[in-house]
């Protein structure tokens, strides 16, 4: 009688266990949402669609959020990457900054302490970039899967995948990203060589969300422009400027393994050639100095010798199952300004284009020999971290 007794308080028990261990309720649709400017054009914060905004206008750059049940979460994906902001919250009818500071990060997730009533406000002399997307309010219980809590880069990377622009990391490297940054947690760090527009970004950020990523991407300062030659490519930039940022990149970030574009920029695009031309002169230059930081593999996008064909169809288990190359198509479709070019895919195994196959086209460590890990040879005890699951 007592097993079933004490059988039975445990059943009871289960159900306020699991609500407590639950994903946080969206209370975003509940709360009362006003801005000191431009009211009529709050219903963009909720109309989850990234391209749209809520601009302030003068002393009226203000949002205050107000709700009846305690706020536990907001996320936040702001037009552009902020500058000088606070987030502050009403105690006893003052007004009191959140302890934790605020980011850089276009989206960005902040954590609160139960709080009923809160606002947003820029700080600093540049006020005029207050602008959001989208904005979320949740509720006690587990952040939601879809919301990006990034980080910064590591000082120390087990990969560095450089590419021109957004969408690049999708439809040329494939599973990379999902199987070494989200299946394995290696320390990768994904930089975007072109300086995207604030859409463009966003989409960036929600396709490396998709991928396993939470280390917030690195954006070079060049402009895109297209061309079909390297030296065109290096000339709209500056060849000397561009090599110096590939170079500082290597330093700063520290990669085992760098991975990007091919020679002869896939479809023939400059920019894509730029970087596997710098990233070679990088490698190159780097390891003519003592002092330098020296990589030690660099892959090619279809290089043609010591060619590796990477299996991107494996079932990931961080990813319930799916491939890393449908990760990839799925991180793809969230580049949706650029879904109307029907001339792009994420490159499966067979096509000209493969985002399967890469060649080492320099190594301190030897030739592959299994030829389908890019972290063969690489002791990878210091690159791996706790992702998000």
């Amino acid at each position: 009688m007592r097993k079933v007794a004490a059988l039975l308080l445990m059943l009871l028990a289960l159900p306020v266990v699991s609500a407590f261990a639950g994903e946080a309720a969206d209370l975003t649709g509940q709360v009362d949402i006003k801005a000191g400017s431009r009211a009529f054009a709050l219903e963009r914060l909720l109309d989850r669609d990234y391209t749209t905004a809520w601009r302030g206008e003068g002393s009226g750059r203000v949002i205050t959020v107000t709700s009846r049940q305690a706020m536990h979460g907001l996320y936040i994906c702001f037009l552009e990457e902020p500058r000088a902001w606070t987030a502050e919250y009403r105690v006893d009818g003052a007004w009191q900054a959140l302890p934790r500071q605020t980011s850089r990060y276009q989206h960005q997730y902040l954590a609160l302490p139960g709080v009923f009533e809160l606002r947003l406000k820029p700080t600093g002399n540049n006020r005029a970039w207050f602008q959001i997307s989208e904005l979320y309010v949740f509720g006690a219980g587990a952040t939601p899967g879809f919301v990006q809590r990034w980080r910064e880069p590591a000082e120390e990377n087990a990969l560095l995948v450089l590419f021109a622009h957004p969408d690049d990391e999708a439809l040329f490297f494939g599973g990379a990203i999902p199987v070494y940054a989200g299946q394995r947690g290696l320390n990768v760090v994904a930089v975007c060589l072109s300086a995207p527009s604030t859409v463009r970004r966003a989409e960036l950020l929600n396709s490396l969300w998709e991928m396993g990523m939470d280390a917030y991407p690195v954006f070079g300062p060049f402009q895109d422009k297209h061309s079909l030659k390297l030296a065109t490519a290096y000339k709209n930039a500056g060849e000397t400027r561009v090599k110096r940022f590939v170079a500082g990149l290597f330093e700063q970030y520290r990669p085992m393994v760098v991975l990007t574009h091919d020679l002869e920029g896939e479809y023939g695009h400059g920019q894509h050639k730029m970087c596997a031309d710098s990233a070679l002169h990088a490698f190159d230059q780097a390891a003519r100095r003592a002092d330098a930081f020296q990589v030690r593999k660099l892959y090619l996008h279809l290089y043609p010798e010591n060619q590796v064909e990477m299996d991107w169809d494996q079932p990931l288990p961080r990813f319930g199952g799916r491939s890393g190359f449908e990760v990839a198509q799925a991180a793809y479709r969230w580049h949706q300004t650029q879904q109307h070019l029907g001339q792009f895919q994420v490159e499966p195994r067979g096509s000209r284009h493969s985002s399967y196959r890469f060649g080492l086209a320099r190594s301190l460590v030897g030739p592959d020999i299994k030829g389908n890990d890019l972290m063969e040879h690489i002791d990878l005890d210091e690159y791996t971290v706790n992702t998000l699951d």
